[in-house]
């Protein structure tokens, strides 16, 4: 991509009275993108916006929240974005009042989400099937709050049913300060491309700010999609598990100056730096679980990392994986062994969404 146009593509977008700078957007990811992934990225530089995992609207409550954490943010996390789905337009009004009582900065309601988990309840990309209640439910939310609300969707149910330019229309008259795209359908999952023509559609069809999400696997691929669609935003997922320098390196990519390559003591001690946050606001089950979570993505491409995985996972404790760890990068460090990268596609995770998996 030519200097000059590089230079020439945007930088920030606004959202209600906020500019988003740098417009580079971490996804929702269930289970991964809580206060301590967040706050890594953050700290590596280059994401302007963050957006907490999804949380069901019905469990939103003083009461419920004792449970779970998912709605806990640091000052240092702002601008932040937290996510709610549902289905009952009251239910996620309410919820969505409370949670600004908390004081994010945006407030983004999920009907992108294609797990039959989620979409068996009605929430989700369930909702692309009943655009009336989707409708009644964004109206809702947005005579609840006084802060900037967004919404998340995917393209339709299916490819009989492409709805996404319908989809857009609705959320801009609902009062939404801006929406994203995911252009893949429900029942395609997460196989095949994210057909970013269509998020270019989504741009000529509203007037406000258009976020595109899915696929965007390398700095190169962030820019392009800025190019190529127009959109104000690039939201990035699973790239920023597998390589959370991403945000860092398209901000360099974008100002024609070398990219940051992290060497293998880079990736040893943000692993070790990793599992020692998780460690001082979690019990060490739940840190090493959200360490073995991140491995899966992370290691992807180094090589003979299959083993650096089976090993991780088999830890019973964080100092033993953090040997697991030293151990495994040792060699490159030393130069005993060659860092090579092998090319690998970024898997999918499972269980979870975009809020999971997704983008």
């Amino acid at each position: 991509m030519p200097d000059t146009l590089t230079q020439a593509l945007p930088e920030s977008f606004q959202l209600g009275s906020m500019r988003i700078f740098p417009n580079m957007v971490l996804a929702p990811m269930a289970g991964v993108t809580d206060s301590v992934f967040r706050r890594l990225v953050l700290s590596l530089g280059g994401c302007g916006l963050v957006v907490s995992e999804m949380t069901n609207a019905a469990s939103v409550s003083p009461k419920a929240m004792k449970r779970h954490r998912l709605l806990d943010y640091l000052p240092e996390e702002r601008p932040i974005s937290i996510q709610l789905s549902g289905n009952d337009p009251d239910l996620v009004a309410t919820a969505a009042r409370f949670v600004e009582e908390l004081g994010p900065d945006v407030i983004d309601i999920n009907c992108g989400c294609p797990s039959p988990k989620v979409t068996g309840g009605g929430h989700g990309s369930a909702l692309l099937k009943d655009l009336p209640k989707m409708q009644q439910m964004l109206k809702a939310v947005y005579a609840a709050i006084n802060i900037p609300f967004t919404l998340k969707f995917r393209a339709g149910w299916d490819e009989q049913s492409l709805n996404y330019i319908d989809t857009a229309k609705i959320a801009e008259d609902a009062g939404c300060a801006a929406i994203t795209l995911h252009p893949r359908t429900k029942v395609q999952g997460y196989s095949g491309d994210a057909d970013w023509s269509r998020v270019a559609e989504v741009v000529q069809a509203v007037s406000i700010p258009v976020i595109g999400s899915g696929d965007v696997r390398t700095p190169a691929d962030a820019l392009a999609r800025l190019e190529q669609t127009g959109v104000a935003a690039v939201m990035i997922g699973r790239a920023a598990m597998a390589n959370p320098w991403i945000f860092r390196q398209i901000a360099q990519l974008r100002a024609g100056e070398p990219m940051f390559v992290p060497t293998p003591s880079d990736k040893r001690d943000l692993l070790v730096r990793y599992v020692d946050m998780c460690a001082e606001t979690m019990v060490e089950r739940q840190a090493l679980g959200k360490l073995k979570q991140l491995i899966g993505q992370f290691s992807i491409g180094l090589y003979a990392s299959n083993q650096l995985r089976r090993d991780v996972q088999r830890a019973n404790e964080i100092e033993a994986a953090k040997a697991i760890i030293a151990n495994f990068f040792e060699p490159f460090i030393s130069g005993a062994v060659e860092a090579v990268e092998v090319p690998d596609e970024i898997a999918v995770i499972k269980e979870g969404c975009e809020n999971g998996a997704n983008n």
